[in-house]
């Protein structure tokens, strides 16, 4: 069975790891964000209205392209 001197040092461990690893952790989100910014970034996005055909489809133009 834990006691709690375990429970409580355990508890100080994560603390310290988590104050240690915070610059890591920036780092990685800074990543993460760049990446997620430039992928973004390349594509052109582009919205086609889709108006309802007469034969009740959905399309940008009609079939015959006009």
């Amino acid at each position: 069975m834990i006691g709690a001197g375990e429970i409580l040092v355990l508890a100080a461990v994560v603390g310290v790891l988590f104050l240690a690893l915070t610059p890591f952790r920036r780092w990685l989100e800074a990543r993460f964000a760049r990446l997620m910014t430039r992928r973004r970034g390349g594509r052109s996005a582009r919205v086609v209205v889709l108006e309802r055909r007469r034969d009740g489809t959905f399309g940008p133009e009609g079939r015959d392209g006009g």
